[in-house]
């Protein structure tokens, strides 16, 4: 009889919920971790805490799992908050596992990096983040590297994806960027980061290489005025822009290069396939 893999999920969101759907589909076992379990998915073993609490991880027990995914969020904002959860909470979780995983897949962001002028950037280019929150992801990049357990840092650009509306409402709100300066953005389906979660398990199951850091994001960095003229015209409205440039993320070209070579095969190439079922979905909803 084969043993029944299994896969624990750390703050087990949107995408926990997607990737435990592929897994539990499989006859895994899919464990997920959150404050609040009620909004796991059918299926999972739920597992009630808060990582930024050691007492509420101990109450679990000694954690194990052939495959460990770490997607966490901030329960607050500012620098303590990003602090808390990853660099306090990450400790907790790592130092709860009672044995290696086979592999650990820890969701950071291409917040690490500062680069802001227009430059291509990859794996190897300097993560010497300006802002809090790039230096806690880094920080906890280097937690999971210094655990000496296989792993993979995945720096994945902006995530889009049904319901989540925020650059439609831009749009919507007359609320575009100045068409100057050119300002680069990098972003991935929402799909495509359960996707590719899934692709590196997977590769794992067979024995394949694995990167020990990746950059998750589609083929094409796009200038934010091309990206919100292309959604003005689909929501047939005019590009408007009250006056405000990007300031939140520095202007920088992600590669792929590596993610391609891994194997994967992106389902949203670029936003223009994958802005199409946002649209949809949008048009459909109650908040239009």
């Amino acid at each position: 009889m084969t043993e029944q893999k299994s896969l624990l999920i750390v703050g087990c969101g949107d995408l926990g919920n997607g990737l435990a759907e592929i897994y539990l589909a499989q006859g895994w076992q899919v464990l997920g971790m959150r404050r609040n379990t009620e909004k796991l998915l059918s299926g999972i073993t739920a597992l009630a805490a808060d990582v930024c609490d050691r007492h509420s991880l101990e109450k679990l027990g000694p954690l194990r799992a052939d495959y460990l995914v770490i997607t966490l969020t901030p329960a607050r904002g500012g620098a303590e908050g990003y602090r808390a959860v990853f660099e306090g909470g990450l400790k907790n979780v790592l130092a709860a596992m009672s044995e290696a995983p086979r592999l650990v897949l820890f969701v950071s962001s291409t917040g690490v990096y500062a680069q802001a002028n227009n430059e291509w950037i990859d794996e190897q280019s300097a993560t010497e983040p300006d802002r809090f929150s790039g230096q806690s992801l880094l920080r906890a990049e280097h937690a999971v590297s210094a655990t000496g357990w296989a792993h993979s840092n995945i720096r994945f650009g902006g995530i889009y994806g049904s319901g989540r509306l925020h650059m439609i409402s831009k749009v919507l709100d007359g609320d575009c960027a100045p068409i100057e300066p050119i300002h680069y953005t990098n972003r991935i389906h929402r799909d495509d980061c359960v996707g590719f979660l899934s692709h590196l398990i997977d590769k794992a199951e067979t024995g394949d290489t694995i990167e020990n850091c990746y950059l998750g994001v589609d083929d094409e960095p796009a200038c934010i005025q091309d990206v919100q003229a292309w959604l003005a015209d689909k929501l047939g409205v005019v590009y408007a822009s009250k006056g405000e440039g990007v300031t939140r993320t520095g202007s920088k070209r992600c590669s792929n290069k590596r993610l391609r070579e891994s194997g994967y095969q992106l389902k949203y190439p670029t936003f223009r396939e994958g802005f199409v079922p946002v649209i949809e979905d949008w048009y459909k909803s109650e908040d239009r």
